[in-house]
């Protein structure tokens, strides 16, 4: 499962309008990658997000097509709190998303509805035209998958 969009609307957040990480996470972004789980191994994961700011809170509207699974939308509402705090929802979690911005990476951390607890970071690459994200899925205390994907502008 990719969020690689809602971290980069969160980073956005942080950086005064019209900066490079507004200009990266506001409008049309499509992130690839692998997903790891540990018993059954890797599979492709794609998606394709859309993002405005709505006053203070990014709204991110997500559609996630994992290999074997048939594609869905993720809605997220990221506001910042704080100096470097960010809260919000996301579709498919359970409570609220949290998380911090330190220089150019966010790290998010929040609960799925189907039951493991996520950490994600978020890093725009140099030039702004990309982001790395790494997400870390745990049930029970262990770590279960991994998901890594690069995000890309499309406008």
């Amino acid at each position: 499962m990719t969020i690689p969009t809602l971290v980069a609307l969160l980073l956005a957040m942080q950086a005064s309008p019209g900066s490079a990480l507004e200009r990266f996470f506001v409008g049309r972004t499509q992130g690839s990658g692998t997903v790891h789980v540990i018993i059954s191994g890797r599979h492709a994961v794609n998606d394709r997000s859309t993002g405005r700011m709505d006053g203070n809170t990014l709204v991110l509207d997500q559609t996630v097509e994992e290999e074997g699974k048939p594609a869905r939308r993720r809605v997220w509402r990221l506001t910042r709190s704080g100096s470097n705090g960010v809260s919000g929802t996301i579709s498919d979690a359970r409570g609220r998303v949290t998380g911090d911005i330190s220089g150019n990476t966010l790290h998010l951390r929040y609960r799925l509805t189907e039951g493991p607890s996520v950490e994600q970071w978020i890093t725009l690459q140099a030039g702004g035209r990309s982001a790395r994200n790494r997400m870390e899925f745990h049930r029970w205390g262990v770590h279960v998958a991994t998901v890594q994907t690069t995000i890309r502008r499309t406008d």
